[in-house]
Order: structure tokens, then sequence, then C-alpha cells
């Protein structure tokens, strides 16, 4: 039978003439193709913005942000790999954005929320170690593994939780990790991905329970995934002359910017801490975890996203008592 991760050629002919037809017309420019695209798949543009927030469902009080111009189309980056991505995609929506498709594989990726209710994402990277969102911190009682929580699945309880120590409500540093009760059995926990591999991609591939309407309102609860173009990658660059630091409210270094996905369907409020994954050969690696929109987002979700890069991450990671990870 086929991979249900890999897409089949031909999964939806009206996108691959879209695809043809602003190859093209748009010639050598990377923009004129995305929108290009956008217009022939469904007239789509910049939107009224709604707000940019932390990705989890459970309200966590936002910090004030510069609020800046709607920016990603103007990032050449951007352009780039999303152009490549769609040729390289021969038509298939799961690749290219067209919706966020649910999927029961990726066990490692798992819900997370408190005693009541679930309202982030996390991944499974030890037996008994879950790697989520710092703002998730407040409500993170324990992890359900499964594709969907309203379906039958696993719950495990969160034994302790330990937030980076340099965390702050501005959604930097904006990792936790959790120590189960017990082992997540017949899972295989994630593997991290080198710095090497991370620094060198265009795109990755974004999973997560989370809401599945651009104001981020409604859909939690079924795990879902959909392959995004890389803007930057350690927001070391800049666009006009501005940093990415200020274009897209990332730290330098420490996190990375994936821009909307072709077709708007991005990571999304309750995807918070959830896996940004890169695939190497025939293995998905762990390279950033989800934490918040970007500055320069027009829309709540769709517009591009913060990811912080776990590789920045790992010594601290290794540092926590009780926490063994395999080796890279």
């Amino acid at each position: 039978m086929p991979d249900p991760n890999v897409e089949q050629p031909g999964d939806d002919p009206a996108v691959l003439a879209a695809i043809e037809y602003a190859q093209k017309h748009a010639g050598k420019s990377n923009k004129d193709f995305v929108r290009a695209l956008l217009q022939q798949v469904h007239g789509d543009g910049p939107s009224r913005r709604i707000g940019a927030g932390a990705r989890s469902v459970i309200p966590i009080t936002p910090a004030a942000t510069a609020v800046r111009s709607f920016r990603i189309f103007e990032d050449p980056r951007y352009l780039a790999n999303a152009r490549a991505l769609a040729q390289r995609s021969q038509g298939r929506t799961r690749v290219i954005g067209g919706a966020r498709v649910p999927t029961a594989d990726f066990l490692d990726c798992v819900a997370v929320g408190n005693d009541s209710q679930w309202g982030c994402t996390g991944t499974l990277i030890a037996p008994k170690i879950v790697l989520t969102a710092g703002h998730c911190a407040d409500f993170a009682t324990r992890i359900f593994v499964g594709g969907d929580v309203t379906q039958p699945g696993t719950v495990v309880k969160v034994k302790r939780r330990v937030r980076h120590p340099q965390y702050h409500q501005g959604k930097r540093n904006d990792l936790m990790v959790l120590i189960l009760e017990q082992k997540v059995e017949g899972v295989a926990p994630r593997k991290f991905a080198r710095k090497s591999l991370i620094d060198q991609a265009t795109d990755g591939r974004v999973i997560g329970f989370g809401n599945t309407d651009a104001t981020g309102s409604f859909g939690y609860g079924q795990k879902r995934f959909v392959d995004v173009p890389i803007a930057s990658p350690d927001c070391r660059g800049q666009i006009g002359g501005e940093g990415d630091n200020v274009t897209y409210g990332c730290d330098v270094g420490l996190e990375l910017v994936a821009g909307r996905p072709l077709l708007a369907r991005d990571s999304c409020t309750g995807d918070s801490g959830g896996p940004f994954y890169l695939q190497s050969g025939d293995q998905w690696l762990l390279a950033a975890a989800t934490s918040r929109a970007t500055d320069s987002s027009v829309s709540n979700c769709g517009d591009g996203g913060v990811y912080a890069r776990v590789d920045r991450y790992r010594a601290w990671i290794d540092a926590i008592p009780g926490v063994t990870l395999p080796s890279m």
C-alpha cells in the first residue's frame, strides 16, 4: 500500500495546472510565480490583520510586540523556497499547503493539555520526555498519544515541568521539557536534526493538533500536517536593510522562520510546541518547535511562524536531571 505520508502524483489537477500556469507566465521572477499561483488557485492576497500571538488554544496573555507590515512576499529566500517546493510537489496539495491533512502517523507528535482540556502540541524525544512550548507551562499536566483527542488513545500524566530558565513573555526561549510519570510504550522518540541540516534547509513539515481556520478559533483536536517553505533558517538575514529579528520578531541564531504555505494553511493556535521536521533520506528529524506567529503576520494563522531551533537548546535539555536523550 502507498505510504500515507508520501504524496502520489496528480492529487489535485487544478493545483498542477496552476503551477504550470505560474511557471509559464512568471518567467524568472519567484515573486511573480508565487502571486500567479495563489491568484490562479483562489485569488489569494494579504488579508486584514486579526492578530499574531502564541499558538496555544488555552488563552495566554500576549506580550506587546511591534506590528509591522506584511513582509513575507518581499522575502527573496521565502519566494525561492516556495517556488522550489511548488515545482517539486507536482500538484500535491498536502505538500504545498492546500489543506492541513489529518494523519495517524508521527506518533511522537502528542497533544498537551491540563486535566480538563487539550491546548498545545509536543514531541516525544525520549520514552519519558516530551518537548513543548514554554508558554504552555501553566496547563501542561498530561499528554495524549494518538491521532485525535476525541478518539481513544494513550494518556500519560506529567510528573515534572522544566521551562527554559531564560523564557519570558515575549515568547523568547519558548521551550519546556515535560518529564512523564511513565514511559510511552510502542512509540519511537524523535531524533534531533543536526545544525548543518537545519542551516541548509529550504522547507520543512509542521505537525500539530491545532486549529484550522485563519482566526485560530476552531478545529483543535486532530493531528494534521503541512509542508512549509523556510524564510530564515536562523534569523540572521535581512529584507530591505531590516534584520529578520525586526521583520519577523525572531531571536537571532536561536529560531527559524517558515513563511506561509503556498495555499495558506500554516501552523496555528494549538500547534504550540509541536514539531517542525526536516527530511533526511528516509528519516524525519526534529529541527524546531512551534512558538508563535511572526510579527509581520496579517492573520493569526496562515502568514508564517517562528520556531525554536532544538539544536540550539540541546545542551540545556541534556543538563536537566532525569533527562537522557539518544545521541544525534
